[in-house]
């Protein structure tokens, strides 16, 4: 019998993923997920705002076609002769590169996605202060409920946040290894690390580009510098005792790095001038975010709730305040008490400096609590679970799915343009002039001016923009805000900016509409819910373009003035 080796049987080889115990997470953590998947959906959903978004990205435009940075403002010609410091031309750029490669709804995802990095960098900053996962994700909440109302509108800002957030992150990492007493010796303390004498001056370099709110971080870090030094002093008692102590010195020199990565912009030492006089430009005063923090207001009831957060908690805590932490606080607080516009930088700032009290009130909360009961709902949240962790990929996936941004990925329909523009959008009253192109000036709310030199007729002379405001002439200003207002005088200031067109916001400009609805030798042309444009009547005879307009006169008379500012 001969021996025939039998040909074995071969198995067939399944692959099936498995999810071990490192893959579980707690229950707290799905929330997380959930809470971050909802935070990106809402400002993916947020509709494109009608007002200096288009002004930014019409002048990214510019930019990338001329391929110089403007000298003056490109669109509004009553401000020609007006040297401009574009503070923003790098985000600018960047908005016009989106909207180029995947039209104005890419805008909307770049938003999104900015705000998603800005507040994970602002939990991850407070989960180093307070070691805690629920405390940090409940403060970066915290800090978007203060500041809501600065929230809904795309503008180079988000830039300048997503930068504050990554110095208070760098700042904060280094605090943690210093002394909470200044050395007394010349003996190391530890100082920073290589990523802060790096990471600082690099980030004031891009941030210098990105928007003018570098000097915020230039704020803070005086702060800190001036903190330490005061501490110094205390425990020294001498002046120059004080000056040479190590950490002192670090902290001058790391704010000096700053300044310096400040300068490297296209303008040099002038950006950083003018973004400190900026706040001074007399025309400013009539915008309401640039106006005192009225109380009564949303900024102000959410402002003053923080305080009266803030009073609670400072008395019940038992953490050493220091100095620096007054500083911050005093200067913040003073700054969007002085414009309500700063709450978009007090908010971070005024959590940073209260959650070590806050977590230190909330640890001796929870040890005072009976050890015998233990909280169902902390064991609740404690739990964990590989189904968590399943259920977690499938809300992420959904946050993306049902994301306006997916559509990059997964294709689909874009949104209708009454659902991707915010409802006060001239939409109509802008198809009408591209159908019928003014001739000349017009006159037009400085809100919709942006709108409509991105979304107009070729070469419209708008009146007025959001961001030609402070490069406005002081004379031309007034005579747009008394035409804005229905002031009386209003036909002779229409013939002297020899103005042929009027657009007006119905609801907003209510005493104008009424009056231009009653002006001789005019009629309406156009009329919706919203807007209303009126053209003088050609029988009326229509100021010619060709003759020369007074702007040259105006931006003469007014360009020593302003730059006074």
């Amino acid at each position: 019998m001969s021996n025939v080796q039998q040909p074995h049987s071969v198995e067939p080889i399944v692959v099936a993923p498995t999810l071990g115990l490192n893959s579980a997470i707690q229950l707290k953590h799905l929330l997380i997920v959930v809470g971050v998947g909802a935070f990106f959906l809402y400002h993916n959903y947020i509709p494109l705002f009608h007002s200096d978004l288009w002004g930014h990205v019409s002048y990214g435009n510019w930019i990338l076609e001329q391929r110089v940075l403007p000298e003056y403002d490109p669109f509004v010609p009553l401000a020609e002769g007006v040297r401009l410091v574009d503070t923003a031309w790098l985000s600018q750029v960047a908005f016009a590169l989106v909207e180029r490669w995947g039209t104005a709804e890419a805008l909307s995802h770049v938003f999104a996605a900015i705000a998603l990095l800005t507040y994970l960098g602002f939990a991850r900053l407070f989960y180093r202060q307070s070691g805690s996962t629920g405390i940090a994700f409940f403060s970066a909440l915290l800090v978007w409920f203060i500041a809501w109302s600065r929230h809904a509108v795309i503008r180079p800002e988000n830039f300048g946040l997503l930068c504050f957030a990554a110095l208070m992150w760098l700042i904060v990492s280094s605090r943690q290894h210093e002394p909470r007493h200044p050395a007394s010796s010349g003996r190391s303390d530890g100082g920073f690390s290589w990523g802060v004498w790096i990471g600082v001056p690099l980030l004031f370099v891009a941030w210098a580009n990105l928007h003018g709110s570098f000097i915020v971080g230039l704020a803070m870090l005086g702060c800190f510098f001036a903190g330490r030094f005061i501490e110094a002093l205390w425990c020294q008692r001498s002046f120059v005792g004080a000056l040479c102590d190590r950490s002192v010195r670090r902290w001058l020199v790391l704010s000096e790095l700053a300044v310096c990565g400040t300068l490297v912009n296209p303008y040099g030492i002038d950006l950083l001038i003018q973004t400190v006089l900026f706040p001074a430009n007399s025309n400013l005063k009539d915008l309401l975010e640039w106006q005192p923090l009225v109380l009564m207001s949303s900024a102000g009831l959410q402002v003053g709730l923080s305080w009266l957060l803030m009073t609670v908690v400072l008395r019940h805590s038992r953490v050493r305040v220091r100095p620096a932490d007054v500083l911050l606080l005093a200067v913040f607080t003073l700054a969007v008490c002085m414009r309500s516009r700063m709450v978009t930088w007090y908010a971070p700032v005024m959590v940073a400096v209260l959650l070590p009290h806050l977590t230190d009130v909330l640890n001796r909360l929870t040890r005072s609590l009976p050890a015998r009961s233990p909280s169902i709902l902390g064991r609740l949240m404690s739990r964990t679970s590989i189904s968590y962790t399943a259920v977690a990929a499938v809300v992420i996936w959904l946050s993306f799915a049902l994301a306006p941004a997916s559509q990059l990925v997964l294709g689909g329909t874009a949104r209708s343009a009454g659902r991707l523009y915010n409802r006060d959008t001239p939409i109509g009253v802008t198809n009408h002039l591209r159908e019928h192109p003014p001739m000349g000036q017009i006159a037009n709310p400085q809100w919709w001016g942006d709108w409509l030199v991105w979304n107009g007729p070729p070469e419209l002379e708008v009146f007025m923009t959001t961001n030609a405001i402070h490069v406005a002439p002081r004379k031309v200003w007034n005579d747009y805000m008394a035409i804005a207002h229905g002031q009386p005088g209003l036909e002779q200031r229409l013939e002297r900016y020899r103005i042929n067109t009027i657009v007006t916001h119905k609801d907003h400009q209510r005493k104008l509409t009424q009056k231009v609805r009653g002006l001789k030798g005019w009629e309406v042309s156009y009329e919706d819910d919203m807007g209303l444009v009126a053209t003088r009547m050609a029988s009326q005879g229509m100021q010619s373009p060709s003759s020369e307009p007074p702007k040259a006169l105006h931006a003469q008379a007014d360009a020593i003035d302003l730059k006074s500012h």
